[in-house]
């Protein structure tokens, strides 16, 4: 009795089962909040997203408001999320200079950094309107609410 006492008092660790049972506790808990952690932050991402592309937008619109610049026609591209803009804005500039104005920069390489909107084409015709195509144009359309 006074050798299971003195056996007690010199035990200072945790046994390999003690251990073992934590471990797997945290692994179940891992796996259970890793995919919500990765679809909060894909959404995060999404969100982004459509505040980069709307700005890009009303850079566009903001700009060829002026007189001056009369009316935008051109597209916004993205092809695997890399963004590219062509056209014009009136007779004055054109519609990366319009965005480039708003302090607005596409940077070379990918832009779009969800995997929702990669694929979309943005196009500005002469008389105002803008369209949205491509295989996430009308997903980006509904997004934005235009």
């Amino acid at each position: 009795m006074n050798n299971l006492k003195e056996k007690k008092l010199d035990n200072k660790g945790f046994s390999l089962v003690e251990l073992i049972i934590v471990i797997a506790i945290m692994a179940v808990l891992i796996g259970v909040l890793a995919p919500q952690y990765l679809k909060y932050v894909e959404r995060g991402r999404a969100s982004a997203d459509i505040d980069n592309v709307d700005q890009m937008i009303s850079a566009v619109v903001t700009y060829s408001a002026d007189p001056v610049y009369a009316t935008a026609s051109g597209t916004i591209t993205s092809a695997s999320g890399a963004v590219t803009a062509s056209g014009t804005v009136g007779t004055v500039g054109d519609i990366a200079d319009a965005m480039d104005k708003m302090s607005i920069n596409i940077p070379s390489g990918k832009f779009m950094k969800s995997n929702s909107y990669q694929n979309w084409v943005i196009t500005f015709a002469a008389d105002g309107t803008i369209s949205f195509s491509g295989a996430d144009g009308a997903a980006l359309q509904t997004a934005l609410g235009r």
